[in-house]
């Protein structure tokens, strides 16, 4: 699918080995601690006296929010299943007023008989900091389904995903007439990276917007709806769309030249936005983005793109979908990040699809709605789009509504959100 309905579970999971977990140490009020599991992700769990939450990082030094006159015991291991929780630490902290205590040296109170498990680590996570909150676009992943199904679109959404093979005047037209503009245009979705020509490539995004995008020629006459954003390539990390899905040079060299020919053909204020997977497709798959990183390719984009699925067993956060994918996006990359795609099926009693266990059509409905929320608190999310329109195959029911076309519990809820 545009998002993984090919079941691959020959592919592990990130924490299917475990690394030895971190020692945490404090010093202070600042937390430290030893390298554990792949990557430079840790999540620092936060307990108090009827409080708990937790807080991703980037690295292995963290100052926690002042609490004061609170004793808050810490603990961390490697993100995404990659370690056990490590030893307790408790950092006292002095009511306001008081000085805070001395530096002391490393330790903490890991002696004992074990803690209890910690809650899920995707509950009670630590809310943003106040402030004003970046826009958020809300759309639908859509087309194919001729241009007057627009009109029944608009009731849920005013925005869409659309593939460049839609790129049609009756497409954009119909869309157009119902006040559904396209909020991102993706091209590619299979075949080799390898075998595509980046020049040839980027010309044909060029004439895609010449004539789609914001200012496009196809807007004389009529309100811009133009689009603004190019996703580079479907899930280009997944072997289930791309023979070569380790060609990092290949597609950071796309990503270069597209990048390059749009700045030489539009001005500033009308340029594409380039938009670059982070995760190639896939939740926890933290490897791509730092591949690409490495070789430059946050230079040539705008932001990145995350497919956060919960995972077929719940692996990446289930209902919530895989939160923590998003803000290690953010947080690795310094880029605004959008969600391209997200759902949860409906084909209860059906197996799981390669990315998400089956769900009621009401929980589906709660679940478009939450993430909505907690992406629009994020205020670096700029677009959230859920997949899909209407339903396909014999588990694959990610739409907002049935194959006879029938609105589910998510049509009205998508509207709402």
């Amino acid at each position: 699918m545009l998002a993984v309905v090919l079941a691959f579970c020959a592919l592990a999971s990130v924490g299917a080995q475990a690394a030895a977990p971190p020692v945490l140490r404090a010093n202070a009020q600042t937390l430290s601690w030893t390298p554990s599991g792949k990557y430079r992700v840790y999540r620092v769990l936060a307990s108090a006296p009827r409080a708990t939450w937790s807080k991703l990082v980037v690295g292995r030094v963290y100052k926690p929010p002042l609490r004061p006159g609170r004793t808050v015991q810490y603990r961390v291991k490697a993100a995404y299943g990659g370690s056990a929780w490590s030893n307790r630490v408790a950092i006292s902290y002095p009511s306001r007023g008081e000085p805070p205590p001395p530096p002391e040296g490393g330790g903490g109170s890991g002696e004992g008989p074990p803690p209890p498990p910690p809650p899920p680590e995707e509950e009670g996570v630590e809310p943003p900091p106040p402030g004003p909150t970046g826009p958020l676009t809300v759309a639908l992943d859509a087309g194919g389904f001729g241009p007057g199904a627009f009109g029944d679109v608009a009731g849920a959404v005013r925005a869409v995903r659309l593939q460049s093979r839609f790129a049609t005047d009756a497409e954009v037209g119909g869309a157009a007439a119902a006040g559904v503009r396209v909020a991102c245009w993706l091209m590619g979705t299979g075949g080799a990276i390898g075998a595509l020509d980046p020049a040839t490539y980027a010309a044909q995004v060029v004439a895609l917007f010449k004539r789609y995008g914001r200012g496009g020629s196809f807007w004389q006459g009529r309100p811009d709806l133009g689009g603004q954003a190019i996703e580079v390539l479907n899930e280009p990390g997944g072997s289930w769309f791309w023979s070569d899905p380790s060609n990092y040079q290949g597609y950071v060299n796309l990503l270069r030249v597209v990048h390059e020919t749009l700045a030489a053909s539009f001005p500033e204020a009308t340029r594409p936005r380039v938009l670059a997977s982070w995760d190639g497709g896939r939740a926890g798959n933290l490897a791509f983005g730092e591949h690409i990183q490495a070789l430059g390719a946050l230079n040539y984009v705008d932001g990145v793109t995350v497919h956060p699925y919960g995972g077929s067993g719940g692996q990446y956060g289930g209902a919530l979908g895989a939160r923590s994918e998003v803000e290690a996006a953010h947080q690795l990359a310094g880029k605004p990040v959008y969600v391209t795609e997200v759902g949860w099926p409906t084909a209860a009693g059906q197996p799981a699809t390669g990315d998400s266990q089956q769900w009621s059509e009401q929980q589906q409905a709660e679940n478009i709605k939450s993430f909505i929320a907690w992406a629009r608190a994020s205020g670096y999310v700029q677009m959230v789009v859920i997949f899909n329109y209407v339903d396909y195959g014999t588990n694959t029911w990610y739409g907002i509504e049935h194959a006879n076309r029938t609105h589910k519990p998510s049509y009205k809820a998508l509207g709402e959100a």
